[in-house]
């Protein structure tokens, strides 16, 4: 449910959101806490408890820098992953070229129907987080009837005969690409480790409850201020847990670049 609202909505927006909670239930808390913690106790050890809370933000820092660029790599490697599907159809579309004018207008007709399938229907969806098999299932029909007609093709050449068999290991690493980015769109964090971010988070802000500071304006601000960037750092990782979803997402360039480049717009209309 709440991947669902966060991924339906603007980064600036989710943002503002998970902040705006986060650091009010942390100020919110911190109110509570000094109506049972006399803050001028609490002063008396304010050394011991800086101390030790320089062990628990570093701990902190390390698991949340860890998960960042673990979460930056895999929106990285989709994109990779984009980018090597759309440069399987370039290659078919190059080696087209040696093929029949019959045979060349069929395959550059089903590329560039299957680039339309890709950016106008699967991309919409992924960035929704539709995966269902029905909204991949015309662009397998492509990719089937690509392999088919290739394979049925009789060369007459020698030539003929090795463009085929490229082409046809081209549709094979196509389809390969084509398997990695439908998987790759549904990866995301595991829930356990959502689990361990906020329940580190927490402890992180209940460690700023603890410092006896002289004015309580002074310890108000300290708690927002780290709640808020606790918060940005959730923010950020929420934008790139998906990396095919949301409104910071891989986009469908690498596609749209190879039909353009191609002219496919008018040839396979």
């Amino acid at each position: 449910m709440f991947t669902d609202f966060f991924y339906s909505h603007s980064t600036w927006v989710d943002g503002l959101l998970i902040v705006g909670v986060w650091t009010g239930l942390s100020v919110l808390g911190l109110f509570v806490f000094n109506r049972f913690s006399d803050a001028r106790h609490r002063e008396k050890d304010t050394e011991t408890v800086g101390l030790t809370y320089a062990i628990v933000a570093v701990v902190f820092a390390v698991l949340i820098a860890v998960i960042i660029v673990d979460v930056w790599e895999t929106f990285a490697r989709s994109d990779e992953i984009t980018t090597a599907e759309a440069n399987q159809l370039t290659g078919l579309l190059l080696d087209s070229a040696g093929l029949p004018d019959n045979e060349r207008d069929k395959v550059r007709a089903d590329v560039s129907r299957y680039i339309d399938i890709v950016t106008k229907s699967e991309w919409p969806s992924q960035q929704r987080g539709d995966l269902a098999d029905e909204v991949f299932k015309p662009g397998w029909l492509v990719v089937g009837r690509l392999s088919t007609q290739l394979a049925a093709f009789e060369p007459k050449t020698t030539g003929e005969n090795t463009i085929k068999a490229e082409m046809l290991r081209t549709v094979n690493n196509l389809i390969k690409a084509r398997r990695t980015r439908i998987i790759a769109s549904g990866v995301h964090l595991p829930d356990v480790v959502w689990d361990m971010l906020l329940i580190a988070g927490v402890v992180a802000v209940f460690y700023t409850y603890l410092f006896g500071a002289h004015l309580f304006a002074i310890h108000l601000t300290i708690t927002g201020l780290i709640a808020a960037t606790i918060a940005l750092t959730f923010t950020l990782i929420v934008a790139l847990d998906y990396p095919f979803r949301g409104d910071v997402s891989v986009g469908d360039d690498a596609f749209l670049g190879v039909k353009a480049s191609a002219g496919l717009s008018a040839s396979a209309g």
